[in-house]
């Protein structure tokens, strides 16, 4: 180990982008995995760093020979492959002397159906210091590959702290609706507003609920803002874009700056998922720790990462029960959302973060 370097350096496959006057990145597990720790622990004072290890191989390497410690962070399938950010890590690894004193990997999503994912970890997996997931569920499918110790890191909340806001629902009757129409008066200050946001890739289960939406916005209309990458047609159809539509659905692109004021418009924030997936149940509570650090209540299938946060939001298998729920108890709404805020403060702040790192990274397994 040379004498240049960070004392900690966290590595992602992913690129890093100037926002503002702070570096980040667009991957979630990324930004959650690698970025915000690295920030976290600086703000203690720690000599602690990120870098792209497929941006700024040279960088990344220099600072992996020099750091006390290494988090390799969850690969990224590039170019819609995993060879290329394996070969990469590869790349990095041959540089790094004590491996096992030194290198941390960071694993957030269940990609061990492909073969090249599992291969890479099969063989780095038992020469490392430990691993890093963020589920429990994960945890015991990484423990099946290395008797290294294998820990759940928190990931921490990201953005403005909202304060705790219950739905509002208000029913429109029919003669009034008709008149607001006839003038012009949008019907958006009667819905109940619902906030989706997510990769394109876990639209389906979204899609899945569509028609238990339309039928309970037969009482309630509703407005659905999905936040993302990119949406399908069969969800943005011409009838759910009117303004008389009783399920109304609205589009809004990611960006690293909408989500606080995406937030902040909702009412609740809807989590639907594949949960009886082997593969989903892997998942992490990050979206579930968002809408309640933005002061929202969240409704969402019951994925195992959630159930810790079950007495702050509504999980189960009907989410337009939840929604119902919801509009029916607004006091419990907003003193679920307090006591889960005050949850978050102890176990995703960003000091609370730091203080798991730095146990992990000063620990000598």
């Amino acid at each position: 180990m040379s004498a240049a370097g960070p004392e900690y350096a966290f590595i992602t496959c992913a690129a890093l982008v100037k926002v503002g006057d702070e570096i980040t990145t667009y991957g979630a597990s990324a930004r959650l995995g690698s970025i915000a720790p690295a920030r976290a622990l600086g703000r203690l004072g720690y000599d602690a760093r990120a870098y792209s290890v497929t941006g700024d191989p040279a960088l990344a390497a220099e600072a992996a020979r020099g750091a006390r410690r290494i988090v390799l962070g969850e690969m990224w399938a590039l170019e819609e492959s995993w060879a290329p950010a394996v070969a990469a890590y590869r790349r990095l690894l041959a540089q790094i002397d004590d491996v096992r004193g030194r290198v941390i990997f960071g694993i957030a999503d269940d990609h061990f159906h492909d073969p090249e994912f599992l291969g890479f970890y099969r063989e780095v997996l038992p020469e490392c210091l430990a691993v890093s997931v963020v589920s429990d569920t994960l945890a015991e499918k990484v423990r099946k590959l290395t008797a290294r110790p294998v820990v759940v890191a928190p990931e921490p909340y990201e953005g403005e702290r909202g304060a705790p806001q219950a739905i509002v629902a208000r029913r429109l009757p029919a003669p009034v609706a008709w008149l607001g129409r006839r003038v012009g008066l949008s019907m958006d200050h009667w819905r109940v507003r619902i906030l989706w946001f997510g990769y394109p890739q876990n639209l389906p289960p979204l899609l899945e609920l569509v028609p238990a939406l339309e039928r309970y916005a037969r009482k309630y209309p509703l407005l659905l803002t999905v936040v993302s990458s990119g949406v399908t047609k069969d969800l943005i159809t011409p009838e759910r874009s009117r303004e008389e539509s009783r399920l109304r659905v609205q589009f809004v692109p990611w960006s690293p700056f909408v989500m606080d004021a995406a937030i902040a418009a909702s009412d609740v924030v809807l989590i639907p998922s594949d949960f009886r997936d082997p593969v989903k149940q892997a998942k992490s509570p990050n979206r579930l720790v968002a809408g309640l650090h933005g002061g929202r209540f969240v409704v969402a299938h019951p994925l195992p990462a959630y159930a810790p946060y079950a007495d702050f939001a509504w999980l189960g298998e009907d989410l337009a029960a939840g929604i119902e729920w919801a509009v029916r108890h607004p006091r419990e709404v907003i003193e679920r959302i307090s006591r889960g805020q005050a949850y978050l403060d102890a176990r995703h702040s960003p000091e609370a973060v730091a203080r798991f790192w730095l146990d992990l990274l000063h620990s000598t397994n």
